[in-house]
């Protein structure tokens, strides 16, 4: 077996100048979904969404976003009523940040009035701050599937709030007129299953398109009653084609179809065909936009097989020219108001063209960024926008990345990072915080790496500043006592060693070699030699400190959790007795141990629905020794099932809780034996005794993924959540409900 070593000095945001020990990893750790070789980036990718998915296990005919949606949307209903209700007792959640490490952004627009703007984020709702980046305010907490696409309209009236729309590309679309004490769905549009595109009128008129996807079927959908409804205007059949808007007060909107383009300067009443498809009918997509700049120049890349072929148009859609087969595109593209050369696309990083096409060039390279975040794109492009001001140069570019959001005025010489405080929406696969102090907390980020918490806010502040230590994504932290003399976690591809409680170092090791396991498999401090640390693959190895700052793989068990193929250890934990252990595995499989895991017995069943059970999360209760928890995808069964005769058997545990996946398992640390679990949509309690879990977010924390949670001293239960950051939750001081007609 070849076990490769690498040591990482750490130098916060300045990771390029990091020291290595032997050559077989760089200094910067991509993030997955960052990778510039495109086999490895798209193998990452593949890997990544086939884990989560396999997360998510269901049954023969049963489609878990469908579930999902449905909890959704009955999360934001009950929150609409509970508006309407008086809630008294003081407010348990604390938001905890990161306060300057923000997280994915996917779509920015200015406000009606042009003095503010909002912008949409993946799974931390909508915020609105000022034109410079500052004041950010969330008002999409009470919203759930992800703000991907954003439409904004005056209220009716000079006092009205703005007329907000936020819809996902999963095809969820709410509209607010209170700044998002409500959410409502416009009526006409029915169950859509994907939106690709919004557009606003520029003219003042209020007029919104929407283009969807409902049935197998694109189309694009018109409001102008101040977004309480939308009607079909024009019918797309099968094709995934988009729409253009110009942007400078003229309503000329373009469609580009599998044919061809057509064109409505009625706000789309009528239309007429521009001129053909270049391509013979076999794109199965084209993405579109334009320049005002031009006739207008139109801009689209179209999807033949593998490919992405990109068209210049100089005649608005009647005739087109071949550019390239373009590489390192995510469907995102945009074109200048005011120059008509200048041109972007997206993708891992942001390409650029100033000479209509003739070559490219990146703004600049991914690794960039860790040296001068504010100045220097993040990687991942997810939306481009462009607006016009009125500056020298007329116009302002707004970039949305897996590191927030940046600004341009000056046609891309120079970005803008608008994300460097207080637009808090990390995505937390997990968190952990010391035994010797509260404030000290590591949190592994999607995307925004391993990042530290070292100093308390400032009151009233509640939000910590973390320093992203190296980049990547990395998840399931674990320490054998608590603290962070020795903390580990897992990247896809190896295990992080922190050592060092005050000043840390960081040293990896390599996963086994040959073994299946998941894409962050998990990894278990040893509780006896918190030096150590147990890996969970299709078996289990303890790697064991040795000089040095190594550490020394070996199969701890011979024990083969591998009974389908492919079939590997999801979860592990030590019980209050550190001799007895339990496993669950990505099938739903459940074992104990009375050796350390050193042997194993089988768990009797789950039930007939055992085998659509991913285990997600194991807890050993902090009481009894005898009794532990597992939770896991809840699709085809319960997602909670209990032991209290020390995983002989298990019984079903998960009354009050929907279909759902269940991500994260914990218990207060006041030893009253209170469960806290968290879900795709958000976090439970439960009392010893009490018949239910009971949703505990009221509206006062937000409806996202609560990924992990921990307990913390002052009987607290910390919250990681995947796009709200991190939510402390104290325990016993649960609101209460009345109507307002009481």
């Amino acid at each position: 077996m070849s076990i490769a070593r690498t040591v990482l000095v750490l130098v916060p945001f300045a990771l390029a100048g990091c020291s290595l020990q032997g050559a077989s990893r760089p200094a910067l750790p991509r993030p997955t979904e960052n990778v510039l070789d495109e086999e490895a980036e798209g193998r990452q990718q593949t890997l990544r969404k086939a884990w989560f998915e396999h997360r998510h296990q269901a049954g023969p005919g049963v489609e878990w976003r469908a579930l999902e949606r449905a909890n959704g949307e009955a999360l934001i209903e009950r929150r609409n009523q509970l508006s309407r209700a008086l809630v008294t007792g003081s407010n348990p959640w604390v938001e905890r940040g990161s306060q300057n490490v923000a997280g994915r952004v996917h779509t920015a627009a200015l406000a009606p009035d042009g003095l503010s703007l909002v912008v949409g984020t993946a799974l931390g709702g909508v915020w609105e701050g000022s034109l410079d980046g500052a004041g950010w305010t969330p008002f999409g907490d009470n919203l759930f599937g992800g703000g991907h696409h954003l439409a904004l309209i005056a209220g009716a009236t000079p006092a009205d709030p703005d007329v907000v729309l936020v819809a996902s590309d999963g095809g969820m679309v709410h509209v607010t007129r209170d700044q998002g004490v409500t959410w409502q769905i416009p009526s006409g549009l029915g169950a859509s299953q994907g939106v690709r595109r919004t557009l606003t009128a520029s003219d003042g008129s209020g007029t919104v398109f929407l283009l969807r996807r409902r049935g197998g079927r694109y189309e694009l959908m018109r409001s102008v009653d101040a977004l309480a409804s939308f009607q079909l205007v024009y019918d797309m059949a099968t094709f995934a084609g988009d729409a253009w808007m110009q942007r400078d007060g003229r309503t000329d909107l373009y469609v580009i179809t599998r044919t061809g383009v057509v064109k409505s300067t009625d706000l789309g009443l009528s239309w007429v065909s521009v001129g053909p498809a270049p391509l013979g009918g076999l794109q199965t997509q084209a993405e579109l936009t334009g320049s005002e700049a031009g006739a207008p120049r139109l801009w689209s890349v179209w999807t033949v097989a593998a490919l992405d072929k990109l068209y210049r148009s100089d005649d608005a859609g009647a005739t087109w020219t071949f550019v390239q087969d373009i590489g390192d595109y995510w469907n995102v593209l945009a074109a200048s108001i005011t120059s008509v050369d200048l041109f972007l696309y997206g993708g891992v990083e942001t390409h650029r063209s100033v000479n209509g096409g003739t070559s490219f060039s990146v703004i600049n390279t991914w690794g960039a960024y860790y040296a001068n975040p504010a100045i220097r794109l993040h990687a991942d492009i997810q939306g481009i926008d462009v607006v016009p001001n009125a500056g020298p140069f007329g116009e302002t570019w707004y970039i949305a990345t897996d590191g927030g959001l940046y600004r341009s005025t000056d046609l891309l010489t120079s970005v803008q990072n608008l994300a460097l405080s207080g637009l808090r929406v990390s995505q937390y696969y997990s968190t952990h915080t010391s035994a010797r102090s509260v404030n000290r907390i590591v949190a592994g980020a999607q995307d925004q790496g391993y990042q530290r918490a070292n100093t308390a806010p400032t009151p009233p502040n509640t939000n910590y500043a973390f320093t992203q230590l190296i980049s990547g994504d990395y998840g399931h932290l674990t320490s054998g006592d608590g603290d962070h003399d020795y903390l580990f976690s897992c990247y896809p591809g190896f295990v992080l060693c922190h050592v060092g409680e005050n000043n840390p170092a960081l040293f990896t090791e390599d996963f086994p070699a040959g073994e299946d396991h998941a894409w962050i498999p998990p990894i278990v401090a040893d509780p006896l030699d918190p030096r150590h640390f147990f890996l969970c693959a299709s078996r289990i190895y303890r790697y064991t400190k040795a000089a040095g700052n190594n550490w020394t793989p070996a199969l701890w068990s011979t024990f083969d959790f591998g009974v389908a193929a492919g079939e590997y250890v999801s979860a592990l934990v030590f019980s209050l007795d550190p001799q007895r252990a339990y496993a669950v595995t990505d099938r739903g499989r459940l074992y104990y141990s009375s050796n350390r895991g050193v042997s194993w017995t089988p768990s009797t069943s789950t039930g007939p629905s055992g085998q659509y059970f991913y285990g997600t999360a194991l807890h050993a209760s902090f009481t009894d020794v005898n009794t532990v928890y597992v939770g896991g995808s809840g699709y085809s069964g319960p997602a909670i099932y209990r032991s209290t005769d020390g995983g002989v058997s298990f019984q079903p545990y998960s009354t009050g809780l929907p279909p759902t996946l269940v991500y994260c398992l914990s218990e207060s640390p006041d030893n009253r034996g209170t469960m806290f679990c968290g879900t795709e949509t958000s976090a439970y309690a439960r009392d010893p005794g009490a018949p239910s879990w009971i949703d505990i977010t009221s509206t006062q924390a937000p409806i996202t993924i609560y990924w992990s949670v921990e307990a913390v001293p002052g009987n607290v239960m910390r919250f990681g959540t995947y796009g709200r950051g991190i939510w402390d939750y104290r325990n016993g001081e649960r609101t209460r409900v009345k109507s307002k007609n009481l």
